[in-house]
């Protein structure tokens, strides 16, 4: 139920909300749903990406280097060789 809330308030954060807010909101949940700000980075740049204002989607590169760090962060945590 809390997964699919923060999914979707995610998602209408991109639309509604400045993008720090939209980035805390996805960092926060991202430790519950790991793909999370991928996906988000992907909507963000379908949303509002221009060619004219940049050669790459940064919002998507963003999304896979925050990602690949959770999945990093998750996975020692699992093995317990960060946390007691």
């Amino acid at each position: 139920m809390i997964r699919g809330l923060l999914t979707i308030l995610s998602f209408i954060s991109v639309i509604f909300f400045p993008w720090f807010v939209t980035a805390l909101l996805v960092l926060i949940s991202s430790f519950y749903i790991p793909l999370l700000p991928l996906s988000i980075g992907l909507f963000a740049d379908t949303l509002y990406y221009t060619p004219n204002n940049g050669l790459w989607p940064l919002f998507t590169i963003y999304g896979i280097v925050v990602t690949v760090v959770v999945l990093f962060v998750r996975s020692r945590l699992k093995t317990s060789s960060i946390g007691g």
